[in-house]
């Protein structure tokens, strides 16, 4: 029976690596990191509780790189931290194919971004972006922003592959949540230090399906924490999707993780998630 699953785990391992192979042939491209200013790092994410953490503890902020992430910079605490970084993980963002509420957030982002940023930013796209005329052209209009693309190509099978893929920048884990290429992203850029603040990832208790069996999740975040209103989950800015499918996005983003802790320990880098009552259970915990 051992032999078996041996067997039965190899072949799946197998087919899943010469697949991430592919895709990293046809979709990957060279990508260079900026260099990090400190040792540590501070990734925001945008979940409910980093308001009431930006206003009691603000100076462990000090001394550390910030990293915002997708609509950080549609809040008036962009102009005031001033992050050295920025993550977008929006793909639906790079096309125009999409429902008009997801082009009018889009527009309102790189509106945002122009005009908010008066300090040295680093943004970070994925490497769909370049497609996008209007991601492209944002340094032109903003000389204060260095734009980076990097490869969100899913690397799946053996665990020395997909390290190998990680460290050359090729591929990560499915980046179903902008926390993963974050957390990849500063690995890679070498940081000692990771700490997780916003990362509440409590969308579970959020989640509900109505009598027309549409699913419903309202997603909270620091900016709209008493205002969010339930809505559909779309696909690729459209459509929406269903329970089974919302789930397993879930799943693979909390599977990531695990995968991302570890890559990380031979990295010589330690993730510290500070988030109270984070659903997260990959990392390190620690309270502020």
């Amino acid at each position: 029976m051992k032999i078996l699953l041996f067997f039965q785990d190899f072949i799946i391992k197998s087919t899943q690596s010469l697949a991430s192979l592919l895709k990293v042939i046809l979709w990957s491209r060279p990508v260079k990191l900026p260099n990090p200013q400190h040792q540590e790092i501070v990734i925001l994410g945008n979940g409910p509780s980093l308001k009431e953490f930006l206003s009691t503890q603000f100076n462990f902020l000090q001394d550390k790189d910030l990293m915002a992430v997708n609509h950080f910079a549609d809040t008036d605490a962009y102009r005031q931290l001033k992050p050295a970084y920025y993550m977008i993980n929006v793909p639906e963002f790079w096309t125009d194919d999409v429902d008009e509420d997801v082009r009018q957030k889009k527009h309102r982002l790189i509106q945002n971004l122009i005009e908010k940023t008066d300090f040295p930013l680093h943004l970070f796209l994925g490497s769909g972006a370049k497609k996008s005329k209007l991601w492209r052209n944002i340094p032109e209009k903003n000389t204060h922003i260095k734009l980076y693309y990097i490869n969100p190509t899913p690397v799946e099978g053996f665990k020395a592959f997909r390290f190998f893929c990680y460290k050359h920048l090729c591929g990560m884990p499915r980046p179903h949540n902008v926390l993963i290429p974050s957390l990849m992203t500063a690995i890679n850029m070498g940081y000692h230090k990771i700490y997780l603040l916003g990362a509440d990832h409590s969308w579970l208790k959020d989640l509900y399906v109505a009598p027309d069996n549409r699913v419903f999740l309202t997603q909270k975040h620091f900016y709209d924490s008493q205002t969010a209103r339930p809505e559909v989950m779309k696909k690729m800015g459209k459509n929406q999707r269903r329970l089974h499918e919302i789930l397993h996005k879930f799943m693979l983003s909390f599977k990531a993780y695990f995968d991302i802790d570890d890559y990380a320990k031979t990295q010589g880098s330690h993730i510290i998630n500070l988030t109270p009552n984070s659903y997260i259970d990959a990392f390190e915990r620690q309270n502020r």
